[in-house]
């Protein structure tokens, strides 16, 4: 099993043109909480885009590339 066999959402959008309205409240509920997660930790993302969000064989969002990521003192 591949941890993220859906790949991004991007690569998702351009595959099927669209996304169901439930699907993206789905994924912007996960991404919210997913930042919320960061930030409670002192972590700053900073490259937040489609293609960095990798999606899970159970439509889950992954935070993924944090190469440009910081850590708040």
């Amino acid at each position: 099993m591949e941890l993220c066999q859906n790949q991004t959402i991007n690569e998702q959008i351009k595959r099927r043109k669209r996304l169901t309205e439930i699907e993206v409240m789905t994924y912007l509920i996960q991404l919210v909480n997913s930042i919320q997660f960061l930030h409670k930790n002192k972590v700053i993302h900073r490259d937040l885009k489609l293609g960095n969000l990798l999606l899970s064989d159970k439509m889950e969002i992954k935070l993924g590339d944090f190469g440009l990521a910081t850590r708040v003192e």
